[in-house]
């Protein structure tokens, strides 16, 4: 394989931030979740679109998909700290709050990333705008980590 040498042909890549390209018609699909619609405290729209399209392949286990939705999902802090809430209410909901491991830095055996415990932290208390104002300080790669906990947090939240 080289420049000049038969072999694999390369695959074209998506081009533009349009996420259809990479899971349009053409990709295989997954039964969609609703989200409901909703709006940061502050206004800041939600893409409820893409955290269904995420919850949905994150679901199915599907990793080719949710890679690239999760690299859309980082540049959209407000979509980024609701994925963070719901996970963070789902465990509300089933234990009556959040364990200490989800929230404290220093607790032992949380399988929680520093960012998720983070965000968590500061929502205690329906504190959802300062988690959300939290979020948009984090770097993409700290919102990654932060979205993937939550993701597997949801996803493990859910019965199969």
């Amino acid at each position: 394989m080289g420049r000049d040498k038969p072999g694999k042909p390369r695959r074209q890549r998506p081009m533009g931030p349009d996420r259809d390209q990479v899971t349009g018609p053409a990709a295989h699909t997954h039964d969609g979740f609703d989200i409901a619609d909703f709006t940061d405290p502050n206004g800041r729209p939600v893409d409820h679109k893409l955290l269904g399209d995420l919850v949905a392949a994150a679901y199915d286990g599907c990793t080719t998909c949710q890679d690239p939705l999760l690299t859309f999902m980082v540049e959209d802090p407000a979509t980024s700290a609701r994925t963070v809430e719901l996970a963070c209410v789902a465990i509300h909901g089933m234990f009556g709050g959040l364990p200490q491991s989800m929230t404290d830095e220093h607790a032992p055996g949380s399988t929680s990333s520093p960012e998720f415990r983070r965000l968590a932290r500061v929502g205690l208390d329906g504190e959802n705008d300062a988690m959300f104002r939290e979020c948009e300080r984090m770097s993409l790669a700290q919102r990654r980590a932060a979205v993937n906990t939550a993701m597997d947090t949801l996803i493990g939240t859910m019965p199969y």
